[in-house]
């Protein structure tokens, strides 16, 4: 056997070509996902090459292999700033109190088992849901009991904040702006920094408004002198859109929104050309034609409302969603919260995980891949022991730290795949060997 060069680049395990000169270099590329590279490098005269799978005095290193594939996790999870907004009217009693069983039962595990630095900021009303259709948090997302109900809301630094006030069916993007720098103070109090001051600049903003109806509302708080002109400020009106059977009002509305909340505070909310915010809605809107999946931001948004359930179907809520990524949830289905939380968990990863299953290279021209030559070096990102993992025949003779190849596959064994996809930077090294190809 000889020994040449090639490396595939990318977390997905794409295949990548090798190309090879006399004495000389060559290079070649894979398919993407966490990052790698593809390299070459020149075939010397024959010489025999005996390889033992790894453990003995002859295995490969990169200057002897015939082909090196480098593989490079960079998987990353931002900081999640989750801003529920919620309406506190009296068509609204069901959905709080989902919310607030899900939220106390569902979402602190969920987010907590994703591992992701998280806070929830709460704009609605702090009180009893059964009584005036408010939200009480309690633990463990909140800091206590809901039984009874406190005077003051259960926050729970750094997890949780609630600005209080009452949200109405029409209003809630308004007072969203409104609250933002404290323009609005919270119930009872007379001053306040506004709900910006629980923000972080680094975290992904996730907006989750949950209403049965639509937006007719203006801002107090963009003029110059919010006492003495309305200039600056926003008005905002969809509530026509299902009658008239269209989406002017909403796209409107959208995109004023978007302007004023990004140019208000564009440290945490980015630019309309680089937003740093998704929007979930929970709205008065049609089922899926699945009922049980979302409405993805693919999907364009729809005037069409549920009916019985919901007074008007939100369509700026729903262009919101679409410009950000976000899902829509037609508001009846208020028993998926859980879908919803694992949903918002997974929009603020990035990035790939190292692949467990990795094409087997060509090689370069005349040579031909010796499958029972194949080495993997794991390097931890913790700067740990460089470790090298075993290749068996079958999955069924698989052990911890071993691989196995199948129809061109090299695929990490059960074991020793969780444990390298738990890594989010390690790197993982590939070593081949070559025969030559009869003439």
């Amino acid at each position: 056997m000889l020994a040449a060069a090639a490396s595939i680049g990318g977390c997905s395990g794409g295949g990548g070509e090798a190309s090879s000169g006399n004495n000389g270099s060559g290079s070649g590329s894979g398919g993407g996902g966490g990052g790698g590279d593809t390299t070459g490098s020149g075939i010397g005269d024959g010489g025999g090459f005996d390889f033992d799978g790894g453990t003995g005095d002859a295995s490969l290193n990169e200057d002897t292999a015939c082909v090196a594939t480098k593989l490079q996790a960079d998987y990353e999870q931002r900081p999640a700033d989750i801003i529920f907004i919620i309406d506190n009217s009296e068509s609204m009693t069901d959905e709080i109190n989902s919310v607030q069983q899900n939220i106390n039962q569902n979402f602190a595990s969920i987010i907590e088992r994703s591992g992701i630095d998280y806070r929830v900021i709460m704009l609605s009303k702090h009180g009893s849901s059964a009584l005036e259709q408010s939200v009480c948090v309690e633990a463990p997302l909140g800091s206590g009991s809901c039984s009874p109900v406190p005077t003051a809301p259960n926050t729970n630094p750094p997890h949780f904040y609630q600005y209080s006030l009452e949200v109405s069916s029409l209003n809630s993007l308004c007072l969203a702006i409104d609250t933002l720098k404290g323009a609005i103070p919270p119930k009872g109090e007379t001053t306040s920094p506004g709900w910006s001051q629980w923000l972080r600049p680094d975290s992904l903003k996730v907006f989750v408004e949950i209403t049965d109806d639509g937006v007719d509302c203006s801002s107090i708080s963009l003029g110059a002198d919010p006492a003495k002109t309305d200039e600056g400020d926003i008005a905002l009106k969809d509530v026509d859109d299902d009658d008239m059977e269209t989406l002017a009002g909403g796209t409107k509305s959208a995109e004023v929104f978007d302007a004023a909340l990004t140019a208000t505070a564009p440290e945490y909310f980015g630019t309309p050309s680089a937003r740093n915010y998704m929007f979930f809605s929970f709205v008065g809107i049609v089922e899926n034609t699945d009922p049980t999946v979302p409405w993805p931001p693919e999907e364009p948004v729809t005037w069409e409302q549920c009916r019985p359930g919901s007074v008007d179907p939100g369509t700026t809520y729903q262009t919101l969603s679409v410009m950000t990524g976000g899902l829509r949830y037609p508001i009846q289905q208020y028993d998926t919260y859980d879908a919803v939380f694992q949903a918002i968990a997974d929009s603020v990863i990035s990035g790939a995980k190292l692949s467990c299953e990795i094409d087997v290279p060509k090689a370069p021209g005349g040579h031909s891949i010796d499958l029972e030559t194949v080495q993997i070096e794991f390097t931890p990102s913790n700067g740990g022991q460089k470790q090298t993992f075993s290749q068996v025949k079958t999955p069924e003779e698989c052990k911890p730290m071993s691989f196995y190849i199948e129809e061109g596959i090299i695929r990490l064994c059960p074991d020793t795949c969780a444990m390298a996809v738990q890594d989010n930077t390690a790197g993982m090294n590939l070593l081949y060997g070559c025969s030559v190809n009869p003439n």
